[in-house]
């Protein structure tokens, strides 16, 4: 009898105890991994302060020294003060920390806008 009581007790036991186990199991969660992404050399070329109505570019040229060429979607942006676009790099303007999503001639800045134009390189791999 008191092995039938043991063997009794140790199936309660396991009855008991084996939903808690999956509920366990079920909750940890293995992180995906993510592939990082690969890292570009950046540099700050020139930041400035927006003026209502004003274009980024308006602004850019009336505080350095540009050079732009013509293409379908209007002025590019290839020259500041003597630091080019070419080889991978590429002078891109941020709006208030993001990048812009329209070109330089389009945008009309805000007196609240911070204006900064980086040298944006080609992606490294890690």
């Amino acid at each position: 009898m008191n092995s039938k009581r043991t063997s009794t007790l140790a199936l309660i036991v396991v009855a008991v105890a084996l939903p808690f186990a999956g509920a366990c199991a079920h909750r940890i969660v293995a992180p995906t991994p993510r592939a990082e992404t690969p890292s570009r050399e950046e540099k700050l070329v020139l930041a400035y302060n927006g003026e209502d109505g004003r274009t980024a570019l308006e602004l850019l040229k009336a505080r350095a020294r540009v050079r732009t060429s013509s293409s379908d979607l209007g002025e590019l942006v290839e020259e500041i003060n003597g630091v080019r676009s070419g080889e991978g790099y590429n002078l891109i303007y941020f709006v208030n920390g993001t990048m812009a999503k329209t070109g330089a001639g389009n945008y009309l800045t805000r007196t609240a806008d911070r204006i900064e134009w980086r040298l944006i390189g080609p992606r490294r791999k890690p």
